[in-house]
């Protein structure tokens, strides 16, 4: 009865996937396709020896790994047998796990056997997701950004094991080898620079292949096309030297996926190419497992990255930038999209499921995979058009005061409800936030572009019958969870019932070379000669209960 039940549910799956697969064509046609990422979900079996696990034990984290202590290991999946394998754990703070416990691994078939590839690739990733329960989102990512015309390894789902235990259902990526090159620039010998963890162009980039003299003179030609001042003339000078038209549509992308971990966020996770061809350089995204977290917020995040804030802060570009989003809703950025490519990736992973007897295992992804439908669908219709407006330097009067207008209501962590402007009596603006129950966050959020130095931020707020923190002002980098080096807190929050009441946040800014990294010039700067940096202004309520009222005219950013 099992057999037949299996054979059954098969010939359903397959007539399903054949009617999936015509709907969806003409969307993706212009995907590579082949069998290791359109096939079955392949069971990928690891096995190490005494003293390669013993190797592996000792690794405590890809920042301090030596490359040269990869250990060897025997790989078995879909009938096949590869031998004398590279080995080496993988994955940043999120994901790092050790070797004992569900690993992410990267696999080197031709490390230590020259010429050795598996399902015609040298390098693949078997990546834990534990920071995605659908083990979609790197899935779902890469098919966007490949049929919008931005290289990226693609993913499907894998079983695995290591020495015969069971680790569960992960994510194969493929690897940024020559043959990933060669397949979307048709050549390999350009520079290829992998950044690692929180890493700008302002820096010299670890080149991991590349013919002739690594000078990083490409990088370098760059940074200086940056650091021109005038708009029209640096555009100039850098479309001679970066793939205008792809960084373009990476943003777009890593805006409407929400991806805060990004390049154009969080100066992380991107690969970069110094295509032969066209003489530029590429940006390609990767590591996209923490997508969809904040189905309604901006669609003009802080943009923390040297291209964010010098490349984007160019209206022409910001135009391009609005322009490519609302292209990407007739294309990509679609529930039509989105659903083939889920549907997809349930259908092949629950046939492989059935074909082991781990149906178990399919509910809790099932309901992991409709939240995140769910998320992407909230996010989908969140989008009306909006145009991309960099933020714009704020100008101090004599006085060395900057009146702070146009706050936005931010998204809401826990209870409290979303923020509203209200007018108030007299006529004047309120900024009201209000909180039911539970411990919780809501704040207005204002955007300003700073120079090194030391500020105050003041406002005006009264409250009634709030309970928690309370009412405060804070301030933060423009990028997520990033506060300040000076460690400043906000002071005691404004607490219970009271008048209007006076708020202070003093905000300490300092410049890039004390944080360890290149100090670079161009664009209005302060009088140590650097660009401004953004900054994330918040008045916001940490309560239980109650409500805060903020003057939205009384706030004033000083200069100390």
């Amino acid at each position: 009865m099992r057999c037949l039940l299996q054979t059954l549910l098969g010939v359903g799956l397959l007539l399903s996937r054949a009617a999936l697969l015509v709907q969806a064509a003409a969307s993706q046609a212009e995907i590579l396709r082949e069998p290791l990422f359109d096939g079955p979900v392949l069971h990928w079996e690891v096995q190490l020896r005494r003293a390669d696990l013993a190797r592996l034990r000792k690794s405590d984290g890809p920042r301090n790994r030596n490359k040269d202590e990869d250990a060897s290991a025997t790989i078995r999946a879909g009938g096949q047998v590869w031998t004398n394998v590279a080995i080496h754990l993988k994955g940043a703070a999120g994901s790092f796990r050790p070797v004992d416990d569900v690993p992410a691994l990267t696999l080197n078939f031709g490390k230590f056997q020259d010429g050795q590839t598996c399902f015609g690739h040298r390098k693949l990733h078997l990546n834990n997701s534990v920071q995605d329960d659908s083990r979609l989102d790197e899935i779902l990512a890469s098919e966007m950004y490949i049929r919008s015309g931005v290289p990226t390894p693609r993913a499907t789902r894998a079983l695995v094991s290591l020495n015969g235990r069971y680790l569960g259902i992960y994510v194969l990526k493929g690897g940024w080898d020559k043959a990933f090159l060669k397949q979307h620039f048709g050549s390999s010998k350009g520079n290829f620079y992998d950044p690692g963890f929180l890493k700008d162009l302002d820096a010299d980039l670890e080149r991991d292949s590349g013919e002739g003299v690594a000078d990083w003179a490409d990088l370098a030609a760059l940074r200086k096309a940056l650091q021109v001042q005038d708009p029209t003339e640096r555009l100039e000078q850098v479309s001679q030297r970066l793939d205008i038209a792809r960084m373009v549509t990476l943003g777009a992308l890593q805006i409407q996926l929400d991806d805060w971990d990004g390049y154009l966020r969080n100066r992380n996770n991107y690969r970069v190419y110094h295509a032969p061809k066209s003489d530029r350089l590429v940006l390609m995204p990767h590591g996209m497992d923490q997508l969809w977290r904040s189905p309604r917020g901006s669609f003009t995040p802080p943009l923390s990255s040297l291209l964010g804030q010098r490349l984007f802060s160019i209206p022409s570009i910001a135009d391009q930038l609005s322009q490519r989003m609302r292209d990407l809703t007739n294309t990509v950025f679609t529930a039509q999209f989105v659903d083939g490519v889920f549907t997809n990736a349930q259908i092949r992973l629950q046939e492989r499921l059935v074909v082991e007897g781990r149906e178990a295992e399919m509910p809790p992804v099932q309901n992991a995979v409709d939240s995140t439908r769910q998320r992407i669908r909230q996010r989908m219709a969140a989008f009306a058009g909006q145009r991309y407006q960099p933020p714009q330097p704020g100008e101090f009067d004599s006085d060395g005061r900057m009146r702070l207008t146009g706050w936005l209501i931010a998204s809401a962590e826990g209870d409290p409800t979303p923020a509203a402007t209200v007018p108030a009596e007299d006529g004047s603006r309120l900024l009201r936030i209000h909180a039911d129950s539970g411990q919780g966050t809501a704040s207005f959020q204002k955007r300003v572009l700073l120079a090194p130095g030391r500020y105050q931020l003041e406002g005006r707020v009264r409250t009634r019958s709030v309970s928690g923190f309370g009412a405060c002002l804070d301030a933060e980098w423009a990028r997520r969870g990033q506060r300040f080096e000076d460690g400043a807190t906000p002071s005691n929050g404004i607490t219970g019932t009271t008048e209007w009441t006076l708020l202070q946040r003093e905000i300490t800014i300092v410049s890039r070379g004390a944080e360890g990294g290149r100090r670079w010039a161009g664009g209005p700067r302060g009088g140590n000669g650097e660009s401004p940096r953004e900054i994330l202004l918040h008045a916001e309520l940490r309560a239980e209960s109650g409500t805060a009222e903020f003057d939205a005219d009384a706030f004033v950013l000083k200069q100390l």
